[in-house]
């Protein structure tokens, strides 16, 4: 049973600008309440108290109301409790805000004694107003006389607080089968005194899909039958729960636009979250807008709050993702063109847990730091009279690189080249701020770190061919015909404090990486962050394509799935070919044309920067990513690129895995119990005037992991240690980091042909040492007796 349905809104609660975000949360049979103090500039969800415990049978809803005792108005909540005679029945909750720690109060049922209620409802306080106070006004599907959901209107005149509900009207048809809750929202549109309440709800539709219609009630007058307009989804859109309906301040004229969010079932089975937009002319149909998330697992909580540009308010929506996680998205209206952005997992460690790893790989460690002068690593301080350690490849004084990231790596000629992102430079030059860096080694022995020769100029585009600022970095490459093919990022926006990823390209370089020349755009949706590699085109189902470049990627940045496509290697200079997984049918891929069939490998949601690689000693193909759900460097396999695979495990936790407090920084300002005040951060931004300013007070994070294929080492079917690099923000370098992953272990569970290879890997054991044995005795024999 879904957490939420009309389960947000925006409070008067507040010291700043901006009202606290309030939601109510089904978890188990119980309601509580969530609340996201926006006064915090971290916007963190906090446990409020208990609505109702025991008995939910459904989401709850949430308005405050103008009922107040004090400053603040009453929380008012409408949920589904089981009742009597086997029976779900709607009942109402306030919360006195005059005192935050009251309990919340049980208050009356708003069905009748014979209703049965099957499903969550929606509440709006309306301007139909008496004695001060705007009545309350809910629909509610119920099981009608023809045996299937009916969606009816009730109302509490408020006039006084202690009236019964009023089961007021059937807003869907007498035929028409209601297949979940129903939104409801009073607008602008007017023939009278009171603006028309507008009403979304999910009907069967002739073709057997789920569709999203749209009724209103001109409500000049109250007697008058609610009226059926149009259908908002389009006609083969398969709608997979209810829809959400708002006003928002967009439009032309004294009436405004009716803003909706559905989740959308879509051809290759899995669920999208999706917005749609009418305007002000009624007499036209409703328009798709952009998907919010490709990651839904549940319904949806759309408002519009207070935050936003001067013109429009933001949309603000809360949506169930994955297995268990609660996700914040948000839109920023001062461009309607620009993608929804994520704004966090609810997660409280006690009841919102988000989704969980299945394994935690224990034996994760970092080998060098090697970007940098100093490695400070459980350095004490500037007090302790010891200097700071010399950090592996001491970059700054041999080549001028003072802090740079990521490090995606591939061969080429024989050597491994690293592709470094923005990088500081000593001595610093404005021109060159935020240039990448690129380096390369032969060494091939990674246990005592890796040595690195950086080129000291920066790799750049001919003819300004796209951005190189801060952002727009390489990706990954490979090494085609004695030249580098190399996919860059481009075009860096801020939307709000937001950072986004324009778009990708690709370009080459005759000259080992010391200048590239633009070929073509790659992508501005699904493959905005890119990992590839190679391998045979029957490897990936097309046979045709002899040698196959096998892309992995990621669209919003830091906000996305991943996606798959393929492409002949031969055609990496023209980008011509491209094939784009669109699901299966049973397990033979479905290679679709254009990007948008790309659908994702698997539910994540918060993808950023990737690696995948295929590992032919596990027989596998290894991702790393980094992700906020759950937080930290997890990594997934599969024993073909789309699947089916595995769920998250956790390949580098800062806490759990020694980073934090010995490589990575510690904010001194965080209200941890054991906060370590370490020493580890660096100087490297903020700068003013002539000097830098150190980064105390700015947490240092996980990203960027990179996995060095040729590094890889191990035993064919049995285990395979990995290297990767792993950026960490403060200080703002690069590691060495290192795993170990066994087969038929948690983190990669044994397969029947995995099975096999290690029989057959132990026998071969087996038999090697009884034919040692047999040499051995044989010999013994063979020298006689001294």
């Amino acid at each position: 049973m879904p957490s939420i349905f009309s389960s947000l809104t925006q409070s008067d609660f507040g010291s700043k600008k901006h009202g606290n975000f309030e939601a109510v949360i089904k978890i188990g049979d119980d309601l509580w309440h969530y609340w996201r103090d926006n006064t915090d500039d971290k916007r963190r969800w906090m446990p409020g108290g208990s609505v109702c415990l025991g008995g939910v049978a459904g989401a709850g809803a949430i308005i405050q109301s103008d009922f107040k005792n004090g400053e603040h108005g009453n929380f008012e909540v409408v949920v589904p409790l089981h009742g009597a005679r086997d029976r779900v029945e709607l009942w109402h909750f306030a919360h006195d805000n005059s005192d935050v720690n009251t309990p919340w109060l049980k208050i009356k049922r708003v069905t009748g004694e014979f209703d049965h209620v099957v499903g969550p409802a929606s509440i709006i306080q309306s301007d139909f107003s008496h004695n001060g106070h705007g009545n309350f006004e809910v629909v509610v599907p119920l099981i009608g006389p023809h045996g299937h959901a009916e969606l009816w209107h009730f109302f509490r005149d408020n006039s006084n607080a202690d009236n019964e509900w009023i089961k007021v009207k059937r807003i869907t048809g007498e035929w028409d089968q209601v297949m979940g809750p129903g939104s409801i929202t009073q607008s602008d549109f007017k023939s009278g005194e009171h603006g028309n309440f507008e009403v979304v709800v999910p009907l069967l539709g002739p073709n057997g899909f789920n569709e999203l219609w749209h009724f209103y009630h001109d409500n000049s007058d109250t007697s008058s039958d609610w009226v059926k307009v149009r259908r908002i989804t389009d006609k083969w859109d398969q709608v997979n729960g209810p829809g959400a309906i708002l006003q928002s301040d967009f439009g032309d004229g004294e009436n405004h636009n009716l803003e909706v969010v559905v989740p959308l079932k879509m051809p290759n089975g899995h669920t999208e979250l999706w917005h749609f937009w009418h305007d002000t002319d009624v007499t036209t149909d409703w328009q798709r807008g952009q998907m919010i998330t490709a990651s839904t697992n549940g319904w949806a909580s759309f408002i519009r709050s207070d935050y936003g540009p001067d013109d429009h308010d933001n949309f603000e929506v809360l949506v169930e993702e994955c297995q268990q996680s609660i996700v914040h998205y948000w839109h920023d209206n001062a461009n309607v063109d620009v993608p929804w952005l994520r704004g966090g997992v609810l997660w409280d460690g006690i009841r919102l847990l988000g989704e969980q790893p299945i394994a935690r790989l224990q034996n994760t460690k970092r080998i060098v730091q090697l970007t940098g002068e100093l490695d400070r690593s459980n350095w004490p301080g500037p007090n302790s009279g010891q200097p700071p350690s010399l950090a592996h490849n001491r970059t700054e004084s041999r080549f001028g690189i003072r802090g740079t990231d990521l490090g995606a790596s591939f061969l080429h000629k024989g050597r491994i080249y690293f592709l470094f992102g923005d990088t500081w430079r000593n001595p610093y030059r404005r021109n060159e701020v935020n240039l990448d860096s690129i380096a390369f080694c032969t060494d091939f022995n990674p246990d005592d770190g890796l040595d690195l020769t950086f080129y000291k100029q920066p790799p750049l585009v001919t003819d300004n061919a796209f951005t190189q600022l801060e952002f727009d970095v390489p990706l990954d490459g490979v090494s085609f015909g004695g030249r580098m093919m190399v996919f860059f990022s481009t075009d860096h926006t801020m939307v709000a404090d937001y950072n986004l990823m324009g778009r990708s390209v690709v370009a080459s370089s005759d000259n080992d990486g010391y200048d590239f020349t633009f070929l073509y755009e790659f992508s501005r949706d699904k493959f905005i962050n890119v990992s590839v590699d190679v391998v045979s085109g029957e490897a990936v189902g097309l046979p045709e394509y002899r040698t196959a470049l096998v892309i992995f990627g990621s669209g919003r940045y830091r906000s996305s799935d991943v996606y798959l496509a393929v492409m002949p290697l031969e055609e990496i200079v023209s980008g011509r070919f491209i094939r784009y997984y669109a699901g299966r049918k049973g397990t033979t891929p479905i290679w679709g044309h254009h990007e948008e069939e790309a659908v994702p490998l698997f539910c994540a949601g918060c993808v950023g920067e990737l690696s995948a690689r295929w590992n032919p000693l596990l027989q596998r193909w290894i991702l790393l990513y980094n992700g906020d759900n759950p937080r930290g460097i997890v990594m997934r396999s599969a024993e073909k690129p789309w699947g089916k695979w595995s769920g998250p495990v956790m390949a580098f936790d800062p806490w759990q895995n020694g980073g934090y407090g010995k490589f990575m920084h510690v904010a001194w300002d965080a209200d941890i119990p054991t906060n370590p005040h370490d020493f580890v951060h660096d100087d490297m931004f903020g700068s003013d005037d002539d000097g830098f300013k150190w980064r105390e007070n700015e947490w240092g994070g996980e990203y960027g992991p990179y996995q060095i294929s040729p590094l890889t080492r191990g035993e064919t079917g049995n285990f395979a240690q990995v290297y990767f690099t792993m950026s960490t923000w403060n200080p703002y370098q690069v590691m060495l980091m290192t795993t170990t992953l066994h087969i038929g272990g948690p983190e990669l569970p044994g397969t029947f042909r995995g099975t096999l290879e290690r029989l057959g890997s132990w026998l071969r054991r087996i038999f090697s040492q009884i034919l040692r044995a047999l040499q051995h005795w044989t010999s013994v024999v063979g020298r006689g007796s001294p």
